[in-house]
């Protein structure tokens, strides 16, 4: 298994190991997580680049509703959403 360095604030490091936390353990979990989110976008990307091929860029006017949509379902832009 590879040994890496993980660089954290002194306070958090502290807080972590108060708190008996297994920092490898979560690194890991926190890196194959991010790993596959990545992949998950990709794939969006992908598909939505194939929906563009096959039906065409959308409109200003469907991106607009669009924009609506998802600003009373999220919130407006810049605003963080809670999952």
């Amino acid at each position: 298994m590879a040994r890496v360095n993980v660089s954290m604030p002194d306070d958090l490091y502290r807080r972590a190991r108060q708190a008996h936390l297994n920092v490898s353990r979560i690194t890991q979990q926190a890196v194959a997580r991010e790993l596959d989110r990545l992949e998950k976008v990709d794939a969006l990307d992908a598909y939505l680049a194939e929906l563009d091929a096959e039906l065409g860029p959308l409109s200003p006017s469907e991106l607009a509703a669009a924009d609506e949509w998802a600003d009373r379902i999220l919130g407006p832009p810049g605003r963080q959403h809670s999952a």
